[in-house]
């Protein structure tokens, strides 16, 4: 929302590529609700000021916007448990627009979660409802190097029925963004949902629980990752701009942006990111070309892609995901294929028993064939589950990171 440079054009060709992600619906097993606002306040109440400040003023806001964001309750307030955000054609300052724009920036902000919204969305040509979530460093290092998460963004008529989701960062920002759509055709006269999951190095987008995009470091290849840190969320309504364009004739006004709660889950656990270390020849193991080859133990040092999510499974198995592109290791049945980080999914083919040497260091068991993990040809070749015995290439050490 901070910057926005796409076109229509744009906007079709991502809905044209849909990136391949699994189609698994966003639930709310193992996570615990730690905030929310369901606006419940009386009518005509302004919005909770223990949970949200504005944005004011006008100036275009980096996309050339045409309304005056205000504090008033004109522009934003309480009606029948909603928060009700209005963009009048009014003149104000020198404005011919105004609306209102809250965030939580001071008062709340949340690494990793689930932060969902219910709404309502207006329609109209050069009207931009936007749900998003700004970097808490930004007033440190600047935008786009504190990162943007898009939630929800609309363009009326330019939308072409779609609802974006995009990831802003340094090097992919603005008409570089990593970004993908939803085709929705009620959004204007139906609630639903718009909601992100975001948790060491995956971002996924979900409309009413349908996932439709996933970002991960592998996706901003050779470019920082930003998005492991707190985050502040946003909730306005512009009109015009560089990307939605000014109204027009059919546009008519006030429009509103009716949002029935804004909440924000956090899983029950926490998260387990090692790096798995070979003993044999002291590397460790990377899920090279950004997960796209084979696991091999090659790296002296540990990055993104030396990283994974260690899955506690129960009765000592586990599930390893990789950091560099949120998928899980997975290995052959029939002990020929290296181990490769490729699977959406845990099942038994990404499934491993751990269990102790006697000289304390960990041999994997691979469910997939019952055969343990071996750093082959002590390391030079890629990790393999084929041996029936453990030995030296077979023996590891999972490093907490």
């Amino acid at each position: 929302m901070r910057t926005k440079w796409l076109s229509l054009l744009l906007i079709i060709a991502l809905s044209a590529t849909l990136l391949s992600v699994s189609a698994n619906a966003s639930s709310n097993s193992n996570w615990t609700l730690v905030w929310s606002d369901e606006f419940t306040a009386p009518a005509g109440s302004p919005v909770d000021s223990t949970k949200w400040v504005f944005d004011t003023g006008g100036g275009g806001w980096g996309n050339s916007e045409l309304q005056n964001y205000t504090d008033r309750t004109d522009n934003a307030s309480i009606s029948n448990n909603k928060l009700i955000i209005q963009a009048k054609k009014e003149n104000y300052g020198n404005s011919q627009y105004t609306s209102a724009r809250i965030k939580t920036k001071n008062k709340f902000s949340v690494k990793y979660g689930k932060i969902e919204m219910r709404a309502m969305l207006p329609y109209g040509q050069g009207i931009w409802p936007a749900f998003w979530m700004l970097g808490a460093n930004i007033d440190t290092v600047g935008w786009p190097n504190n990162g943007e998460i898009d939630i929800m963004e609309n363009v009326g008529p330019k939308s072409q029925d779609r609802i974006i989701g995009t990831a802003h960062g340094p090097g992919y920002s603005g008409g570089n963004a990593v970004s993908n759509s939803y085709t929705l055709t009620d959004y204007s006269n139906t609630y639903h949902t718009y909601a992100v999951e975001f948790e060491p190095s995956v971002i996924r987008w979900y409309v009413d629980g349908n996932l439709y995009h996933q970002v991960t470091p592998s996706d901003v290849l050779n470019k920082q990752w930003v998005f492991d840190q707190d985050f502040y969320i946003i909730l306005n309504l512009a009109v015009g701009g560089s990307w939605p364009g000014s109204p027009d004739a059919t546009t008519k006004f006030p429009q509103k942006f009716y949002i029935d709660y804004v909440k924000v889950w956090q899983r029950t656990g926490t998260y387990d990111i090692v790096a798995l270390k070979a003993v044999n020849n002291g590397k460790y193991v990377t899920a090279s070309n950004a997960g796209s080859d084979s696991l091999i133990a090659s790296k002296t040092s540990v990055g993104t892609w030396e990283k994974f999510e260690k899955i506690d499974l129960g009765s000592g198995k586990i599930a390893l995901r990789s950091l560099v592109n949120s998928k899980y290791v997975t290995a052959d049945p029939n002990g020929t294929n290296a181990l490769i980080a490729s699977s959406d999914t845990i099942g038994t083919n990404q499934t491993f028993v751990v269990s102790t040497a006697p000289d304390g260091k960990l041999n994997l068991l691979a469910l997939a064939n019952n055969k343990y993990v071996s750093a082959d040809n002590n390391g030079v070749s890629p990790l393999i589950a084929n041996r029936t015995a453990p030995a030296n290439w077979e023996k590891f050490e999972i490093v907490t990171q």
